[in-house]
Parts: structure tokens; C-alpha cells; sequence
């Protein structure tokens, strides 16, 4: 999937807020250019520590929690986090 695609998901209020934290992990993950490091590649990249341990976060909840709850982080935080981590990558 495309990341344009993941993250109006992401936004998308009318799906559920689990749902929408993960399309935004979805949408970082489209981002990072070495998915078998995705932290360490967006932290070269320039991503700051704070968003850095934001993604091993959602990325730990992901792989084992998701889909239950409690979530990381909100919706619209999630999204923020992948609205900045598509910056820092200039939008690869």
C-alpha cells in the first residue's frame, strides 16, 4: 500500500481508533527505507529521539498487542507521528 492511502485511513474518524493507529504505523512503515531497522533507518535519517521511541512504541504494539488495547498513543497522535516521520523522509 501507498502511503497517501494508509494515512487517509489513518484520519479516517469512522474507523475504529485501533484501526487508525495502525494504518498510521502502516503509513511509517511505508516510509522508512530499511524496513529490517525501521528505527535506526528513520534516525539516521533524522527522525528526533522523542519520535524515535514514539515508533518502537507503535511498533512493539503492533507486532504484540494490536489489536486490543490499551493503545499507544491516540489517533491523532499517531497520525502526527507519521505526518513527521513522512517529512523527515521526504516522503518516500
Amino acid at each position: 500500500m501507498r502511503y497517501e492511502t494508509l494515512i487517509a485511513d489513518a484520519r479516517d474518524g469512522e474507523l475504529t481508533e485501533s484501526t487508525r493507529v495502525r494504518a498510521s504505523f502502516d503509513a511509517i512503515y511505508c516510509c522508512s527505507p530499511d524496513l529490517e531497522s525501521m528505527v535506526q533507518s528513520l534516525t539516521v535519517l533524522g527522525l528526533n529521539a522523542d519520535d524515535a521511541s514514539f515508533v518502537t512504541q507503535l511498533a512493539h504494539w503492533v507486532l504484540n498487542v494490536a489489536p486490543r488495547g490499551p493503545l499507544p498513543m491516540s489517533p491523532s497522535e499517531a497520525v502526527a507521528l507519521a505526518e513527521r516521520v513522512h517529512k523527515v523522509t521526504g516522503g518516500k
